[in-house]
């Protein structure tokens, strides 16, 4: 039984699609994405995540992905994009804030 055809037959596949990606977004100026890495391939988004989950691949694209994230940080930090921050949440960034109330009660009893 015949499957569909694999996306990447070897990681030298992947990580040479990633490069030429790469030269693209330098080129054209333009944001790294997961989905532009997809689009770019001719593949589909999800299938880049099937690949993260086969350890072959894992570390390829986790390099990817964390280059990504280092490109968002930069645009966040240098530029403050509120679209860059967005998507850094989906990234697993968080907002925090900490609040420390500290309130004394003082109670004045009157009796008549």
């Amino acid at each position: 039984m015949a499957g569909r055809p694999k996306a990447f037959n070897s990681v030298k596949e992947l990580q040479d699609c990633i490069d030429e990606y790469k030269l693209y977004l330098e080129t054209d100026n333009k944001p790294p994405t997961i989905a532009g890495l997809a689009y770019y391939t001719g593949i589909d988004r999800q299938t880049i995540y099937n690949y993260k989950a086969k350890d072959e691949y894992f570390g390829t694209i986790s390099k990817f992905v964390k280059w990504i994230m280092m490109n968002y940080e930069e645009v966040a930090i240098t530029q403050g994009k509120a679209g860059v921050i967005f998507l850094l949440k989906n990234y697993g960034y968080t907002d925090k804030q900490d609040i420390e109330l500290n309130q004394k009660a003082e109670i004045e009893i009157v009796i008549d």
